[in-house]
């Protein structure tokens, strides 16, 4: 038997965090250890490929949680094998927990998200760029290989030039709404701009608004999510003791 962790958070004198029911319908636990409280439910057998039922009520955990406190929110998939090693990795992270906490407290993550088609769809005159190795250099000169190589990476070039300009577009609006953000490029697995942001919790509408302002040519749909626990804005690689 081993035990899912949710999220990290600071004890408080009188917990009252009452979660609904967590992954596999087991109870969700609270533990405070040394000063920082772990939300915890027993697991059978961990699970590397979760189906969306249990992401749903892993996800729910945490989002009710934070809805109350500020957290730490974990990966799904992050176990101790009991109380003793949950509070043994509280004890070892209890600094870089700590210092987390501190950086997270009172802020949210907001996310936007633009359709790729709306910032990299190259203009006609790229539209026969082609991969280099795809290229058939048929007179054995290498001239057209060059030319290909040339016209694939101009290409890319401006398609990280749009991409730039987009981003500044979109973040220009709400300068001073949040603390940090961080962009991820679209991707053949994820066609989408995507940009995060912590956001004080008390400025939440007034970004969310900012944001549906931010692009006037009213062909570009954006996506606006949020209020969020701060997944994006937690090195995991860091701060998972547990495995």
């Amino acid at each position: 038997m081993k035990y899912l962790l949710y999220c990290v958070f600071r004890s408080v004198p009188q917990p009252e965090l009452e979660a609904s029911a967590g992954v596999e319908g087991k109870p969700v636990l609270v533990m405070d250890h040394g000063g920082l409280g772990a939300a915890i439910s027993e697991l059978k057998e961990p699970d590397l490929a979760p189906d969306v039922a249990a992401v749903l009520a892993y996800e729910g955990v945490v989002e009710f949680l934070f809805s109350r406190r500020t957290v730490i929110p974990m990966r799904y998939g992050c176990t101790v094998r009991d109380r003793s090693e949950l509070a043994a990795v509280l004890d070892e992270h209890h600094k870089q927990y700590d210092g987390l906490i501190d950086g997270l407290e009172g802020l949210a993550e907001m996310g936007i998200q633009v359709p790729a088609n709306g910032c990299d769809a190259p203009p006609e005159t790229d539209a026969a760029a082609v991969s280099p190795a795809r290229f058939p250099d048929s007179n054995g000169s290498g001239v057209s290989y060059l030319l290909a190589k040339k016209q694939y990476y101009g290409s890319a070039d401006r398609m990280v030039e749009r991409q730039d300009e987009l981003v500044k577009t979109l973040c220009q609006p709400l300068s001073g709404l949040f603390v940090r953000r961080k962009v991820e490029l679209p991707s053949r697995g994820a066609p989408l701009l995507s940009l995060y942001f912590l956001v004080p919790r008390t400025s939440v509408e007034c970004f969310r608004e900012a944001s549906r302002q931010s692009l006037k040519d009213g062909r570009t749909k954006l996506l606006v999510s949020g209020p969020w626990p701060p997944y994006n804005f937690v090195d995991f690689s860091n701060i998972n003791g547990t495995s």
